[in-house]
């Protein structure tokens, strides 16, 4: 059975810098990928082959065989005669993958509080640096939530657990998905205070009381947000 081998946080370093594919059609999932995530589509759009083909510089086959590959992960369908549309995502799934997403991440916390090497002392470091510059800076919802992201990213991968980092990283892929189509009503970037750098410096002591605390309020930050549409 062909199952899921790469997402977009396979080519995303804890800075955020995109690495590159190791081939053309995971360089089409990728780019393919970002589009979805991006919350750049109406909720009617369709995307195309050969437009994603010649946007990409690249023949048809690796964006088909990438679209096919969406598809089978339930991110795509395919609408004959039409093109590829997001799947939808209805309220109880998001909420069905959030419950389940925080049962991972808190073990994920756990052992990333006990496998601190230097060199995720050093991930932890340029991240927080990272954080704080966002929460000074963005106002965006969305780039709220990727960023948010890219730290439970992190942890996860600091955990040492590739399994539990894979399944994470698809729960997170689907929430963000979610995000984008149950909050194109225009909410705000949550008022209170903000739970990512504190979960990280949280993780770089040690400290799993206060890591496992924050990142169920994190968690219960997204579930209000989900409840209010």
């Amino acid at each position: 059975m062909n199952r899921r081998s790469f997402s977009i946080f396979d080519y995303t370093s804890s800075t955020g810098v995109m690495s590159a594919p190791r081939s053309r059609k995971e360089e089409a999932y990728r780019r393919i990928l970002e589009i979805v995530l991006s919350g750049s589509l109406d909720n009617d759009a369709f995307l195309n082959e050969q437009p994603l083909a010649e946007q990409f510089g690249m023949s048809r086959a690796p964006v088909r065989e990438a679209l096919q590959m969406l598809c089978s992960e339930r991110i795509l369908e395919n609408v004959p005669r039409m093109g590829y549309r997001v799947v939808p995502i209805s309220i109880r799934e998001t909420l069905d993958a959030i419950h389940v997403r925080l049962l991972l991440e808190q073990e994920s916390v756990r052992l990333a509080c006990r496998n601190r090497s230097p060199e995720a002392l050093a991930k932890i470091d340029a991240l927080i640096r990272q954080q704080k510059k966002i929460e000074e800076d963005e106002t965006s919802i969305h780039s709220w939530i990727l960023q948010g992201d890219l730290v439970h990213r992190t942890i996860a991968e600091l955990s040492g657990n590739m399994i539990l980092m894979r399944t994470i990283v698809s729960l997170i892929d689907l929430l963000r998905r979610a995000s984008i189509q149950l909050l194109l009503g225009g909410v705000d970037k949550p008022l209170e205070i903000h739970y990512h750098m504190r979960l990280l410096e949280a993780v770089r002591r040690g400290d799993e009381r206060e890591a496992l605390e924050l990142v169920t309020r994190d968690c219960q930050i997204l579930q209000d947000l989900i409840w209010r549409q």
